[in-house]
Protein backbone atom coordinates (compact mmCIF):
# COMPACT_ATOMS: atom_id res chain seq x y z
CA UNK A 1 0.00 0.00 0.00
CA UNK A 2 1.19 3.51 -0.83
CA UNK A 3 2.30 5.37 2.30
CA UNK A 4 0.64 8.76 2.64
CA UNK A 5 1.39 11.37 5.26
CA UNK A 6 -1.17 14.04 6.11
CA UNK A 7 0.31 17.16 7.66
CA UNK A 8 -2.53 18.80 9.56
CA UNK A 9 -5.43 16.92 11.13
CA UNK A 10 -8.11 19.62 11.01
CA UNK A 11 -11.53 19.30 9.37
CA UNK A 12 -10.31 18.73 5.82
CA UNK A 13 -7.33 16.65 6.88
CA UNK A 14 -9.70 14.44 8.85
CA UNK A 15 -12.11 14.17 5.89
CA UNK A 16 -9.26 12.93 3.68
CA UNK A 17 -8.04 10.56 6.39
CA UNK A 18 -11.49 9.06 6.94
CA UNK A 19 -11.96 8.43 3.22
CA UNK A 20 -8.55 6.98 2.30
CA UNK A 21 -7.38 5.07 5.38
CA UNK A 22 -8.69 1.70 4.12
CA UNK A 23 -6.99 2.09 0.74
CA UNK A 24 -3.64 3.52 1.82
CA UNK A 25 -1.21 3.30 4.72
CA UNK A 26 -1.85 6.70 6.36
CA UNK A 27 0.01 8.60 9.06
CA UNK A 28 -0.75 12.05 10.41
CA UNK A 29 1.34 14.90 11.78
CA UNK A 30 -0.79 17.14 14.00
CA UNK A 31 0.44 19.79 16.45
CA UNK A 32 -2.61 19.89 18.74
CA UNK A 33 -2.51 17.29 21.52
CA UNK A 34 -6.28 17.33 21.71
CA UNK A 35 -6.63 16.59 18.00
CA UNK A 36 -3.93 13.91 18.23
CA UNK A 37 -5.89 12.03 20.89
CA UNK A 38 -9.14 12.43 18.97
CA UNK A 39 -7.67 11.15 15.68
CA UNK A 40 -5.93 8.21 17.36
CA UNK A 41 -9.07 7.19 19.21
CA UNK A 42 -11.38 7.64 16.22
CA UNK A 43 -9.26 6.21 13.41
CA UNK A 44 -6.56 4.17 15.19
CA UNK A 45 -3.80 5.69 13.08
CA UNK A 46 -0.21 6.68 13.72
CA UNK A 47 0.54 10.21 14.88
CA UNK A 48 4.09 11.03 13.84
CA UNK A 49 6.43 13.99 13.94
CA UNK A 50 7.25 15.81 10.71
CA UNK A 51 10.70 14.25 10.32
CA UNK A 52 9.37 10.70 10.57
CA UNK A 53 6.51 11.46 8.22
CA UNK A 54 8.84 12.99 5.61
CA UNK A 55 11.16 10.01 5.80
CA UNK A 56 8.57 7.25 5.60
CA UNK A 57 5.94 8.59 3.16
CA UNK A 58 6.13 8.82 -0.62
CA UNK A 59 3.18 11.23 -0.70
CA UNK A 60 2.71 14.16 1.67
CA UNK A 61 -0.59 16.04 1.83
CA UNK A 62 -0.25 19.58 3.16
CA UNK A 63 -3.53 20.10 5.01
CA UNK A 64 -2.45 23.03 7.17
CA UNK A 65 -3.99 26.49 7.08
CA UNK A 66 -2.48 28.91 4.53
CA UNK A 67 -1.08 31.13 7.31
CA UNK A 68 0.86 28.14 8.71
CA UNK A 69 2.23 26.99 5.36
CA UNK A 70 5.47 28.99 5.38
CA UNK A 71 6.50 27.64 8.79
CA UNK A 72 5.73 24.06 7.81
CA UNK A 73 7.57 24.31 4.49
CA UNK A 74 10.62 25.88 6.13
CA UNK A 75 10.87 22.89 8.45
CA UNK A 76 10.05 20.38 5.75
CA UNK A 77 12.65 21.52 3.21
CA UNK A 78 15.54 19.94 5.13
CA UNK A 79 13.64 16.70 5.72
CA UNK A 80 11.82 15.86 2.51
CA UNK A 81 13.04 13.20 0.11
CA UNK A 82 13.74 14.13 -3.50
CA UNK A 83 11.17 11.73 -5.00
CA UNK A 84 8.31 12.76 -2.68
CA UNK A 85 5.03 13.91 -4.19
CA UNK A 86 3.67 16.93 -2.32
CA UNK A 87 -0.05 17.64 -2.54
CA UNK A 88 -1.40 20.90 -1.11
CA UNK A 89 -5.01 21.71 -0.25
CA UNK A 90 -4.27 25.24 0.97
CA UNK A 91 -6.25 28.03 -0.69
CA UNK A 92 -4.12 30.67 -2.40
CA UNK A 93 -0.81 28.83 -2.07
CA UNK A 94 0.62 28.30 -5.56
CA UNK A 95 2.74 25.39 -6.73
CA UNK A 96 5.52 27.89 -7.47
CA UNK A 97 5.51 29.07 -3.85
CA UNK A 98 5.79 25.52 -2.52
CA UNK A 99 8.50 24.63 -5.04
CA UNK A 100 10.56 27.65 -4.02
CA UNK A 101 10.18 26.91 -0.33
CA UNK A 102 11.22 23.29 -0.84
CA UNK A 103 14.20 24.40 -2.98
CA UNK A 104 12.83 22.77 -6.13
CA UNK A 105 13.39 19.23 -4.86
CA UNK A 106 9.91 17.83 -5.24
CA UNK A 107 6.91 17.40 -7.50
CA UNK A 108 3.90 19.45 -6.42
CA UNK A 109 0.19 19.06 -7.11
CA UNK A 110 -2.16 21.77 -5.89
CA UNK A 111 -5.76 20.96 -5.05
CA UNK A 112 -8.92 22.81 -4.02
CA UNK A 113 -11.42 20.50 -2.29
CA UNK A 114 -14.66 21.73 -0.73
CA UNK A 115 -16.67 21.09 2.43
CA UNK A 116 -18.88 18.20 1.15
CA UNK A 117 -15.66 16.16 1.16
CA UNK A 118 -16.63 15.44 4.77
CA UNK A 119 -19.31 13.06 3.45
CA UNK A 120 -17.36 11.90 0.37
CA UNK A 121 -19.39 14.18 -1.92
CA UNK A 122 -16.78 16.87 -2.44
CA UNK A 123 -15.52 18.45 -5.64
CA UNK A 124 -11.77 18.85 -5.96
CA UNK A 125 -9.82 20.77 -8.59
CA UNK A 126 -6.28 19.60 -9.37
CA UNK A 127 -3.36 21.29 -11.10
CA UNK A 128 0.30 20.39 -11.30
CA UNK A 129 3.50 22.30 -10.74
CA UNK A 130 6.48 22.51 -13.11
CA UNK A 131 8.14 19.26 -12.04
CA UNK A 132 4.99 17.20 -11.52
CA UNK A 133 4.05 14.66 -14.16
CA UNK A 134 0.75 13.33 -15.47
CA UNK A 135 1.24 10.27 -13.28
CA UNK A 136 1.35 12.55 -10.25
CA UNK A 137 -2.02 14.01 -11.21
CA UNK A 138 -3.35 10.45 -11.47
CA UNK A 139 -2.05 9.65 -8.00
CA UNK A 140 -3.63 12.81 -6.58
CA UNK A 141 -6.90 12.11 -8.39
CA UNK A 142 -6.93 8.58 -6.99
CA UNK A 143 -6.65 10.00 -3.48
CA UNK A 144 -9.18 12.79 -3.85
CA UNK A 145 -11.70 10.65 -5.73
CA UNK A 146 -12.17 8.98 -2.36
CA UNK A 147 -13.78 12.20 -1.08
CA UNK A 148 -15.88 12.91 -4.17
CA UNK A 149 -15.15 13.92 -7.75
CA UNK A 150 -12.03 15.51 -9.25
CA UNK A 151 -11.29 17.71 -12.23
CA UNK A 152 -7.93 18.82 -13.62
CA UNK A 153 -7.66 22.55 -14.36
CA UNK A 154 -4.92 25.02 -15.21
CA UNK A 155 -3.43 26.78 -12.20
CA UNK A 156 -4.46 30.16 -13.61
CA UNK A 157 -8.06 28.97 -13.14
CA UNK A 158 -7.66 28.16 -9.44
CA UNK A 159 -8.93 31.55 -8.21
CA UNK A 160 -12.13 31.02 -10.18
CA UNK A 161 -12.44 27.47 -8.86
CA UNK A 162 -11.96 28.77 -5.32
CA UNK A 163 -14.75 31.31 -5.85
CA UNK A 164 -17.18 28.77 -7.31
CA UNK A 165 -16.40 25.40 -5.78
CA UNK A 166 -14.34 26.19 -2.68
CA UNK A 167 -16.65 28.97 -1.46
CA UNK A 168 -19.74 27.61 -3.24
CA UNK A 169 -21.12 25.61 -0.30
CA UNK A 170 -21.24 28.87 1.65
CA UNK A 171 -23.49 30.43 -0.98
CA UNK A 172 -25.80 27.41 -0.84
CA UNK A 173 -26.03 27.56 2.95
CA UNK A 174 -26.68 31.30 2.83
CA UNK A 175 -29.48 30.77 0.31
CA UNK A 176 -30.80 27.94 2.47
CA UNK A 177 -30.75 30.18 5.55
CA UNK A 178 -32.66 32.92 3.73
CA UNK A 179 -35.17 30.43 2.33
CA UNK A 180 -35.88 29.09 5.83
CA UNK A 181 -36.37 32.64 7.11
CA UNK A 182 -38.74 33.35 4.21
CA UNK A 183 -40.71 30.18 4.99
CA UNK A 184 -41.04 31.25 8.62
CA UNK A 185 -42.30 34.68 7.50
CA UNK A 186 -45.09 32.83 5.69
CA UNK A 187 -46.16 31.16 8.92
CA UNK A 188 -44.21 27.89 9.01
CA UNK A 189 -42.39 26.88 12.18
CA UNK A 190 -38.60 26.81 12.06
CA UNK A 191 -38.59 23.01 12.33
CA UNK A 192 -41.05 22.56 9.46
CA UNK A 193 -39.37 25.25 7.35
CA UNK A 194 -35.96 23.64 7.81
CA UNK A 195 -37.31 20.23 6.82
CA UNK A 196 -38.94 21.50 3.63
CA UNK A 197 -36.00 23.67 2.58
CA UNK A 198 -33.24 21.09 3.14
CA UNK A 199 -35.18 18.27 1.48
CA UNK A 200 -36.22 20.52 -1.41
CA UNK A 201 -32.69 21.74 -2.11
CA UNK A 202 -31.18 18.29 -1.60
CA UNK A 203 -33.76 16.62 -3.84
CA UNK A 204 -33.37 19.24 -6.55
CA UNK A 205 -29.59 18.77 -6.63
CA UNK A 206 -29.93 14.97 -6.69
CA UNK A 207 -32.41 15.23 -9.58
CA UNK A 208 -29.92 17.29 -11.58
CA UNK A 209 -27.18 14.73 -10.86
CA UNK A 210 -29.30 11.69 -11.70
CA UNK A 211 -31.01 13.10 -14.80
CA UNK A 212 -27.91 14.83 -16.13
CA UNK A 213 -30.00 17.67 -17.51
CA UNK A 214 -28.81 21.26 -17.43
CA UNK A 215 -30.30 23.76 -15.00
CA UNK A 216 -32.21 25.66 -17.69
CA UNK A 217 -34.06 22.52 -18.77
CA UNK A 218 -35.01 21.59 -15.20
CA UNK A 219 -36.04 25.17 -14.48
CA UNK A 220 -38.36 25.09 -17.47
CA UNK A 221 -40.00 21.91 -16.17
CA UNK A 222 -40.85 23.44 -12.80
CA UNK A 223 -41.99 26.81 -14.17
CA UNK A 224 -45.51 27.23 -15.53
CA UNK A 225 -46.42 30.46 -17.28
CA UNK A 226 -48.33 32.65 -14.84
CA UNK A 227 -47.75 30.15 -12.02
CA UNK A 228 -46.24 30.39 -8.54
CA UNK A 229 -42.65 29.64 -9.59
CA UNK A 230 -42.85 32.25 -12.32
CA UNK A 231 -44.06 34.84 -9.79
CA UNK A 232 -41.00 34.19 -7.62
CA UNK A 233 -38.59 34.17 -10.59
CA UNK A 234 -39.96 37.51 -11.74
CA UNK A 235 -38.90 39.00 -8.40
CA UNK A 236 -35.43 37.45 -8.68
CA UNK A 237 -35.05 38.97 -12.15
CA UNK A 238 -36.39 42.36 -11.07
CA UNK A 239 -33.91 42.44 -8.16
CA UNK A 240 -31.13 41.39 -10.57
CA UNK A 241 -30.21 38.19 -8.77
CA UNK A 242 -28.05 37.03 -11.69
CA UNK A 243 -26.01 40.23 -11.48
CA UNK A 244 -25.64 39.82 -7.70
CA UNK A 245 -24.32 36.28 -8.17
CA UNK A 246 -21.75 37.40 -10.75
CA UNK A 247 -20.59 40.26 -8.51
CA UNK A 248 -20.36 37.97 -5.47
CA UNK A 249 -18.28 35.30 -7.20
CA UNK A 250 -16.09 37.96 -8.80
CA UNK A 251 -15.41 39.41 -5.33
CA UNK A 252 -14.49 35.94 -4.05
CA UNK A 253 -12.15 35.31 -6.98
CA UNK A 254 -10.48 38.70 -6.50
CA UNK A 255 -9.97 37.99 -2.80
CA UNK A 256 -8.48 34.60 -3.64
CA UNK A 257 -6.05 36.28 -6.03
CA UNK A 258 -5.16 38.93 -3.43
CA UNK A 259 -4.46 36.28 -0.79
CA UNK A 260 -2.44 34.17 -3.22
CA UNK A 261 1.22 33.49 -2.47
CA UNK A 262 3.56 32.67 -5.31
Amino acid sequence: MREIGIIGGGNMGEAILAAIRKSYCVSVCEASRKRQKYLQKTYRIKIQDLATLAKSCSVLILAVKPQSMSEVLNELKTLIKKNTLVISIAAGITTQYIEKKLTGKVRVVRTMPNLPAQIQMGMTALCKGKKAMSTDLKIAAGIFNKIGATLVVKEIQMDAVTAISGSGPGYVYFFMEQMIAAAMSLGLSKKVAKEFVIKTIGGSVCLALVKGEDAASLLEKVTSKGGTTQAALDVFKKKKFASIMREATKAAAQRAKKLSRS
